[in-house]
């Protein structure tokens, strides 16, 4: 008897069993099952309602794995806490605007995310529900985006009070992000803004300020020294986009712009007052290509305390050309 022949043959028959096996695994068991069949997503999200001026916003992260398991790591805002700006510490020199360090969203040059939820999840058909352990959850329409290299979250509800809200993901590593001379260069009137913010008009009555369909306001940047922002101005206003710190390399990006006139109203070079401060994410494909951002505007009153949360602007965007 050819007994290495018999133990082939044996070897053989165990792996086209094995691999019989895998073939009918069902698909709910494969890597397919995140959203999409993707699994790191940047999503804004929060309460815009001119009913209430105790309005919140949440920037984050959300990572799927193929075993129906969602962590999430993000920034928060609310109107119930009056909280100033943060710098990042990143100047703007030799880019057009004045040369001032970068504000931001309270707290968001940090490391890292300071808040994190851990869940399960299921898609049914094109509508995703994220469990969080707490019991409450959020749901989001499911559809392809950038020819199928990204998947696009569309709002629909929440059980805590969110109202809108953004989302999109690939599988991008986290590091991935584009540079600041690709930002610069990429053509930003392809990137629709689309907004809800929570305002109040002259006689301090609060409105949601909706819009979609158009570029964001400014869209010639120019690279400052050191790469870690970019600017430029119009006849009244500045613009910066910057790095949200001086070492991080993440997905994260810091918009602020303000008039000039309100700073030279108060003797100032770089305005110190109530601002806009929009900590942004960036949209990554499966191939690495920067596609826009999704955003929240943090910008709560600190300068003008005798008028509350009137001063507040607050809500979710998106900038972005999917």
């Amino acid at each position: 008897m050819n007994l290495p022949l018999v133990r082939r043959l044996t070897a053989t028959a165990a792996i086209l069993t094995l691999l019989s096996i895998c073939l009918t695994v069902p698909a709910s068991a494969q890597a397919t099952n995140a959203p999409g069949g993707m699994h790191r997503f940047v999503v804004s999200i929060g309460r815009v309602d001119p009913a209430v001026r105790t309005n919140w916003i949440r920037l984050g992260t959300y990572s799927f794995t193929a075993t129906n398991e969602v962590t999430e790591s993000h920034w928060h805002w609310t109107q119930r806490e009056r909280v100033g700006y943060s710098y990042t510490g990143v100047r703007a020199a030799n880019c057009a605007a004045r040369d001032c360090v970068v504000q931001t969203g309270n707290g968001f040059q940090s490391t890292s995310a300071p808040d994190r939820l851990h869940g399960t999840y299921v898609v049914t058909g094109t509508v995703l529900r994220i469990t969080w352990d707490s019991g409450i959850w959020e749901e989001w329409d499911v559809s392809q985006a950038a020819s199928g290299k990204l998947a696009k979250l569309t709002f629909r509800a929440t059980s805590f009070g969110a109202t809108h809200g953004f989302g999109y993901g690939s599988n991008a590593a986290w590091s991935t992000r584009a540079s600041m001379s690709q930002l610069a260069s990429a053509d930003h009137g392809s990137f629709v803004h689309t907004y809800y913010l929570w305002k109040t008009d002259s006689r301090q009555v609060p409105y949601v300020d909706h819009g979609d369909g158009s570029p964001f306001w400014y869209r010639t940047f120019t690279v400052c020294t050191g790469a870690r922002c970019m600017a430029g101005r119009t006849s009244t206003a500045q613009y910066y986009v910057s790095f949200p710190n001086t070492t991080s390399n993440d997905r994260r990006d810091a918009l602020w712009h303000w008039f000039a006139a309100n700073a030279d109203g108060r003797g100032e070079y770089c305005y110190t007052g109530n601002s806009h401060v929009k900590p942004l994410l960036q949209i990554i494909d499966e191939d690495g290509v920067f596609h826009g951002w999704v955003g929240v505007e943090a910008s709560i009153n600190h300068s003008v305390p005798s008028q509350g949360t009137s001063a507040d602007d607050i809500g979710v965007f998106k900038i972005a050309d999917v």
